[in-house]
């Protein structure tokens, strides 16, 4: 089953808006967000979004160097924080945030009446390529998410040999050679979900057999392809 991200934003309000609705079940698949910077609502959030940034989020926009990359880090991030802070009881722009020993995002354990007796706290992931920001939360899990726009990938054998399991490996050679990578690009989403999941994916390799794994409740993270826009794939995993 394709899980299907909500859209944000969906019209033009003149003020910063978190989409509507809770965090999901405990049970459930994680709540997933999808912003496409080429939509000119969301264009027309960059600067009220980039007020929510912390001082440490404000240098790093500074250091990229492509507008594009700024544009996305903004989005993505301040999106993150605007959903966050409702969550959490907090303005969004006090929500103090951190990143984990392989740079996924963290909460870094704000008091504030949202978590006022919660077993656990918001877990939350964000990916992007080309003009898609795509960000999954969940209440109590841990959660990846990746998304790659449809492209050739030069050498993507040699990069599937290191990286995939060989009955992955061998499906996409079966398949007719102009499906191969998109068939490539798919598989790699499906891993590097599940790697950031374990907070160890966003740099595109393959976990570190020293690394102790995380607990999680069954053997791996559940993973699901997400229906995207033409011409993307993405995947999104539980731990």
């Amino acid at each position: 089953m394709d899980l299907l991200p909500e859209r944000w934003p969906q019209a033009r309000t003149g003020r910063l808006e978190p989409p509507p609705g809770p965090l999901p079940a405990p049970e459930a698949p994680p709540r997933l967000l999808l912003l496409d910077r080429g939509d000119p609502l969301a264009r027309a959030q960059l600067t009220p979004l980039g007020t929510l940034l912390d001082p440490r989020e404000e240098r790093r926009l500074g250091q990229l160097r492509r507008q594009e990359d700024r544009e996305r880090f903004l989005l993505g991030r301040g999106l993150l924080r605007l959903l966050l802070g409702p969550w959490l009881g907090r303005d969004p722009a006090e929500v103090v945030l951190g990143e984990g020993p392989h740079g996924k995002p963290q909460l870094i354990a704000p008091e504030g009446p949202g978590l006022a007796g919660a077993p656990c706290r918001p877990r939350f992931n964000v990916a992007h390529s080309g003009d898609l920001i795509l960000l999954a939360f969940h209440p109590c899990r841990e959660v990846g998410v990746d998304v790659e726009e449809l492209r050739p990938v030069p050498g993507w054998e040699g990069i599937a040999r290191r990286c995939l399991p060989p009955q992955v490996r061998e499906a996409i050679r079966a398949l007719p050679e102009q499906r191969r990578h998109a068939a490539f690009l798919e598989a790699w989403c499906r891993l590097e979900a599940g790697l950031k999941a374990r907070g160890l994916g966003l740099f595109g390799a393959a976990p570190d057999p020293r690394e102790p794994a995380p607990a999680a409740p069954d053997s791996g993270p559940v993973v699901w392809p997400v229906a995207l826009p033409e011409g993307y794939v993405g995947a999104a995993a539980l731990l």
